[in-house]
């Protein structure tokens, strides 16, 4: 397995009519600087409502990380975060919340020494298939399918000391839109691509995606740790092409205030089309990890 697919393994700790426990560990791979990557923290409560979801339901899908076009599977997941976790063992404590015949609502909260650090509301559905009624143009795919040959790679620049998921995820940042990398200014946006180290991606993976941009305020000359107060991410589909292929992301902000901006993601597969979005509230970076 990769080690995308080691911090998706849960193990059933606790059972009730209103609830399943999991445990879970989480690899200090997964961190930003000293604390848990917000959209990693997001993929393990996906999966853990995920299996509870499968159990409560009595179904035979496949789990997450192997999820069709035609499976039920988590659409929209809203986290907002009440306190940093650190890499080490979690519980995941999920409550089935509605159980519809087109869409369901999952509960997760993610505890850490008997204490919720991010309580998440993950909605159910069917992902979209065949062509959207409308696209709208959007310079993401504009962006060729494979890096260019100046991208700047997670592996081999200084981002690696602070984002710490390189062995898990090559990524590699449009040098035009990242004037940060070399002291310079420029809009709020940063392109780039990324992929896993091993395999295809697959839905778990587009959840961490959807938050892997370092913060655009950045290109603003705003450094630090910049907290995500809460994200909400959509799961559009399940991306196309074999292991080894590129998405696109594309992070964007229209509005940085004084204390807080918001941030915007979106993913492309090979192919051009949407598999993933979100937006989150953040906090204008702090001087320094504490």
């Amino acid at each position: 397995m990769t080690q995308i697919d080691d911090v998706l393994a849960l193990a059933v700790i606790g059972r009730d009519e209103a609830m399943i426990t999991y445990a879970a560990t989480i690899d200090p791979v997964y961190t930003i600087g000293p604390k848990v990557h917000g959209g990693s923290a997001q993929m393990l409560a996906a999966n853990a409502a995920h299996a509870a979801f499968l159990e409560w339901t009595g179904s035979s899908a496949p789990p997450l990380i192997r999820a069709g076009a035609g499976d039920p599977v988590p659409v929209a997941l809203t986290s907002t975060y009440l306190s940093a976790p650190r890499p080490d063992r979690v519980e995941l404590c999920a409550r089935l919340i509605k159980r519809g015949r087109t869409v369901s609502v999952v509960e997760v909260d993610l505890v850490q020494e008997g204490r919720t650090m991010i309580a998440t509301t993950v909605v159910f559905g069917v992902l979209d298939q065949g062509k959207p009624h409308r696209s709208a143009p959007i310079p993401l795919r504009d962006l060729p399918p494979a890096p260019t040959a100046d991208a700047i790679y997670l592996d081999h620049s200084p981002m690696s000391e602070i984002m710490h998921l390189g062995p898990v995820l090559d990524y590699a940042i449009d040098p035009e839109t990242f004037p940060a990398a070399i002291g310079g200014r420029g809009e709020p946006v940063i392109r780039g691509w990324v992929r896993p180290k091993a395999g295809a991606a697959h839905l778990p993976f587009v959840t961490t995606v959807c938050d892997v941009s370092p913060p655009v305020v950045m290109n603003l000359g705003i450094f630090g740790w910049a907290p995500t107060v809460t994200l909400s991410t959509y799961l559009r589909r399940v991306p196309a092409g074999a292991p080894g292929s590129w998405l696109r992301v594309a992070n964007s902000s229209i509005e940085v205030g004084q204390g807080m901006f918001e941030s915007d993601h979106t993913v492309i597969d090979s192919t051009g089309v949407i598999v993933g979005q979100s937006r989150q509230l953040a906090l204008i970076p702090a001087p320094a990890f504490g």
